[in-house]
């Protein structure tokens, strides 16, 4: 009867463990999909914030007052803050702000804002650096 028990107690061990096992596992698989997909949502994000940049630029240089690329600007803004930790959102939002009066001087025409786009530019490149390295991409890439 000892060893009946033994084998008993063995298998009903063996089975919590491999559950156990299987739990852990999943749990891991899941971190890595919430980790993947929290990483393509930021790329696709920065990727339009950019891209609203450079839109709202054309629209300016055309001296377009009402340009529709500056709401996908703020837009992209907002998924920012909420996906990104501060040390990529707070430089996000300053160069958004800055962008926009620029852009807006530009459209209307104002003396010396032209002048400006080079600083604003590396304001934006150092911001590409802070999107890299928040999706771990190689910075010489």
């Amino acid at each position: 009867m000892g060893s009946a028990a033994v084998g008993i107690v063995g298998a009903l061990l063996g089975t919590l463990f491999g559950a156990a096992l299987q739990q852990m596992q999943a749990a891991r698989s899941r971190r890595w999909q919430r980790g993947d997909l929290l990483s393509d949502a930021k790329r696709r994000v920065y990727t339009e914030y950019l891209r609203a940049i450079s839109a709202s630029y054309a629209q300016a240089m055309a001296g377009q007052r009402d340009r529709s690329e500056d709401g996908h600007l703020r837009a992209a803004t907002a998924e920012i803050t909420i996906l990104s930790g501060r040390d990529v959102y707070e430089p996000a939002c300053v160069l958004t702000e800055v962008v926009l009066d620029v852009h807006t001087r530009i459209a209307a025409g104002a003396e010396g804002a032209k002048a400006e786009v080079g600083e604003v530019d590396g304001q934006r490149r150092k911001l590409i650096e802070l999107f890299k390295s928040d999706l771990e991409i190689d910075p010489r890439a």
